[in-house]
């Protein structure tokens, strides 16, 4: 389903502590279908983020660090802050019996559920997916793309009767680029012509790329600037490179926040209010103690 509140570009996705299933096997599945995710290592620093990243989704992992009593003070700690209204919390445990997860689920507003993972399988995945996807994590991307007009690792050429003709690449996902040159070459990048010798130079990796000319446009200072999607001539190898390089610069930018950002001095021990909770009733015989 969509949320009508959902923002358009989508949400920034945080894992505080992820266990060592959720890191290697949850977050690289998410990566790969181009979802903005992110590492959290230090409890300290998550208002702080998350106060510079409104709209963002924030999944803990509570088998980690602190009692499950003070985990649930951390999230209740969120409902008092105006800047923190927007985030999307959801709780992860592997451990947690059914008592527990009730608690959590019944008292908390869990805007993103609460998980347990019992296995390493599709299901686990899906289910993720099926969170992020109800609650806009995309928007309306349907892939990570990267401003690389600052970036001085990212260049491309081709060659044509003869002659080589250099570009400037304007963005660039794992699906195509943009590319900004001057308007006396814009005959070679017509809508829906087909461009097999471009060379693309992302980081430390250098391709031929094919590629169908989606869109070309004359731009106001007089240059010229063509939308370009990679065909399937292309090896799953390079979209991946550039997914990750893509992730690289992303995480770059986001530890210098998180370096930055200050530290939370609360202690989240009381009060105890998360084991007088009391539940009614077991309300699946098939749960786990």
């Amino acid at each position: 389903m969509e949320n009508k509140e959902n923002p358009i570009f989508g949400r920034k996705i945080f894992f505080l502590n992820p266990s060592f299933v959720m890191e290697h096997f949850v977050l690289e599945h998410l990566k790969k279908n181009e979802y903005e995710v992110y590492l959290l290592n230090d409890i300290r620093k998550v208002k702080a983020v998350l106060c510079a990243n409104p709209n963002s989704m924030l999944f803990i992992n509570i088998d980690s660090e602190m009692s499950y009593s003070r985990w649930f003070n951390f999230v209740t700690s969120f409902s008092g802050l105006q800047e923190l209204e927007s985030i999307h919390i959801g709780l992860v445990s592997e451990k947690a019996g059914w008592e527990d997860r009730e608690k959590f689920s019944a008292n908390l507003d869990l805007k993103a559920g609460f998980i347990h993972i019992e296995r390493k399988d599709d299901k686990l995945l899906n289910q993720f997916v099926d969170i992020l996807e109800e609650h806009g994590a995309k928007g309306r991307r349907k892939y990570l793309r990267l401003d690389t007009r600052l970036q001085k690792d990212v260049s491309g050429y081709m060659s044509a009767a003869g002659r080589l003709y250099t570009f400037d690449v304007r963005d660039i996902s794992s699906a195509g680029f943009a590319i900004t040159y001057k308007k006396e070459i814009i005959n070679l990048f017509q809508k829906n012509t087909l461009v097999r010798n471009l060379s693309l130079s992302v980081g430390r990796k250098s391709m031929v790329c094919s590629c169908i000319v989606f869109n070309t446009q004359l731009n106001p200072d007089g240059t010229a600037m063509s939308v370009l999607m990679l065909t399937n001539e292309n090896p799953e190898s390079s979209r991946n490179y550039i997914r990750n390089y893509i992730f690289e610069k992303y995480n770059a930018k986001m530890s210098v926040l998180i370096n930055d950002a200050d530290k939370d001095t609360a202690s989240y021990s009381d009060p105890d209010t998360f084991s007088k909770l009391k539940v009614e009733a077991r309300r699946n015989e098939e749960d786990d103690d």
